[in-house]
């Protein structure tokens, strides 16, 4: 039986999206402790969760999401974002540890 995440559908409001990427998270880095992942390598996870329905464009609906939490100043609601700047776009990623540049 699976547990509750699997059962929330994929048009969640944004809020329970945020809690079901935390919980995620949460759970990833208690079997992976100290590590640093990037944000679309845990997209088949999200979809296995029901967060988001499907995975385009190499994990752009997490994407999208990060973009807009940056823009709106509420990037803070997930608990282990991390992104490095680039020249044209930032590199996203998910870990339980402070970066050495924080």
């Amino acid at each position: 039986m699976g547990s509750l995440r699997t059962e929330m559908p994929c048009n969640m409001t944004e809020s329970d999206r945020i809690k079901a990427i935390n919980s995620v998270l949460k759970d990833y880095f208690v079997l992976h402790p100290n590590t640093m992942i990037s944000a679309k390598e845990l997209m088949p996870r999200f979809i296995n969760e029901g967060i988001f329905n499907h995975n385009n464009r190499d994990g752009n609906p997490i994407r999208k999401l990060l973009r807009k939490l940056y823009k709106e100043k509420r990037l803070c609601a997930l608990k282990y974002v991390y992104f490095e700047v680039k020249e044209k776009n930032k590199n996203w990623f998910f870990t339980d540890e402070k970066p050495k540049n924080a």
